[in-house]
């Protein structure tokens, strides 16, 4: 809790999971293995270089500037930051295009979890709390 996310789909920038093929070619993402996706080949171009090129760099924060009106305004954004922009296909309840078909299914896991979750974060506050006062 109180981390980044570590599955890249429910993290707010895409590109840190690149793909590549037998053939050495390297793509963004593995749900991104497309032409206009390709980063280049490990045979005429060093891994390093790809994974930090300004292609890729752009990349991952294209997944934050393409969110929706309606995922912006969301509670739980901080949690999935609109999830995979691959599921990003249908339309917001205003009709605006880009919203993540697993948006309602996400949505209610995230409010059924929501009060378990604040009474385990009162619980560490709490012991956080008991530790630093028998650390006196």
């Amino acid at each position: 809790m109180g981390r980044r996310n570590p599955l890249c789909t429910l993290g707010e920038f895409c590109g840190k999971g690149l793909a590549m093929e037998p053939t050495g070619d390297v793509f963004s993402c593995d749900h991104y293995v497309y032409p206009e996706y390709k980063l280049g080949n490990v045979h005429e171009r060093p891994l390093d270089e790809m994974a930090y090129s300004a292609e890729q760099q752009e990349f991952g924060f294209a997944k934050t500037r393409t969110l929706t009106e309606q995922c912006q305004k969301c509670d739980y954004k901080f949690a999935c930051h609109g999830e995979c922009p691959k599921n990003r296909f249908i339309r917001t309840k205003d009709g605006e295009p880009g919203l993540n078909y697993l948006c309602a299914g996400w949505h209610k896991f995230y409010r059924h979890a929501d009060r378990s979750i604040a009474h385990l974060l009162r619980l560490m506050a709490t012991q956080s709390h008991t530790v630093s006062l028998a650390m006196r």
